[in-house]
């Protein structure tokens, strides 16, 4: 049976099971284009998959967005169409869902690490907010790139180019008018840090969340100063606004802050802030957690938030945060996870 396949004016194909955008540019962008597409796809039922040149390099932003919708990455050259994470060749777009296809031949530069990669610090917070007037929802994302080391976020907008100046008050206004889940805003400051800005109305007020990405150098593995720049941050967003759950990690990405078809290392976990109501759904032992984990309590003693950090010598960081899980508990790791979401 063929393949069903009907036209759509924000897709390049549109079949019953995926949807795909072909970007000609060697440079992708979040353009208007292109967040239709993603937004369209998923709300259709549709796996969104981008096709681009085998040279091309994704936007850091542009990356936030694909994540979100789960979209999927092909690249194309004169030899046939492979996946953009693995460099495997994809004989049909459904490989990039399916089983991996290890067998396959693979794309010049995977297989090889780069001397010339970036690290980037990652971050990912959650915070309540009472319904207020005075609610801003820039000032976590100020807070949170420049407690990494960052430079001030100093532009913002739906999509790329980003071309509006920073304005908190403007800023969160965008916000509250797409309530009661906003529009996802984007930010950028000149040395390349960028983050991604969303709110949504819960039970408890104000859900605010913000990721993105600093970038600190060469990429290196996790170093005491990565360990130090998570600490700060995750102290001072916890000193401004207590948040409910902040995560860093480091990530190795390529020049200018973007990704291209290649080979990169897996992101690596640095530091978890788990505030006051997350350690109470998760039914958390905090003198249990200090004994086995390198963590710190913040705050006060009756509402507690508990830092911890990803920097045992012996341990990998991956081993350390599953270790964490384990003594949180799977399951309630997960029912607190869909509280915060609620």
């Amino acid at each position: 049976m063929s393949r069903m396949e009907t036209i759509n004016p924000v897709a390049d194909e549109w079949t019953e099971e995926y949807a795909t955008y072909v970007a000609s540019s060697r440079s992708v962008l979040l353009t208007e284009s292109l967040a239709t597409f993603l937004v369209s796809s998923v709300e259709a039922g549709r796996r969104p998959v981008l096709l681009t040149a085998a040279d091309a390099r994704i936007s850091s932003i542009a990356m936030l967005a694909l994540g979100r919708a789960g979209a999927f990455w092909a690249v194309r050259d004169e030899s046939g169409v492979y996946d953009g994470l693995t460099g495997y060749r994809i004989s049909a777009f459904s490989d990039l869902w399916g089983r991996a296809r290890v067998d396959q031949p693979r794309l010049a530069g995977y297989g090889e690490q780069r001397p010339d990669a970036l690290a980037v610090m990652m971050f990912e917070v959650y915070a309540h907010h009472r319904v207020s007037g005075t609610v801003s929802m820039g000032r976590l994302a100020q807070s949170a790139v420049t407690g990494l080391g960052g430079a001030e976020l100093d532009v913002w907008g739906h999509v790329e180019p980003l071309a509006t100046h920073w304005n908190d008050a403007a800023l969160t206004e965008t916000i509250r008018r797409t309530m009661p889940d906003s529009d996802v805003l984007h930010a950028r400051a000149g040395d390349g840090s960028f983050a991604a800005i969303s709110a949504g109305r819960t039970k408890r007020g104000v859900l605010e969340l913000v990721k993105g990405g600093v970038p600190v150098g060469p990429y290196a593995p996790p170093t005491a100063e990565l360990l130090e720049r998570a600490t700060t941050m995750l102290t001072r967003v916890h000193a401004e606004m207590t948040p409910t759950l902040g995560l860093v990690s480091v990530a190795e990405l390529d020049a200018g802050v973007t990704q291209r078809a290649a080979t990169r290392r897996p992101e690596a976990p640095v530091a978890v802030l788990l505030g006051p109501s997350v350690l109470h759904d998760l039914g958390a032992d905090i003198e249990t957690l200090q004994r086995r984990h390198d963590a710190t309590v913040l705050g006060r003693a009756r509402v507690p938030s508990l830092l911890i950090r990803f920097g045992a010598k012996d341990r990998g960081m991956w081993e350390q945060l599953l270790r964490l899980a384990a003594d949180l508990g799977p399951e309630n790791v997960r029912a607190a996870m869909l509280l915060e979401g609620s």
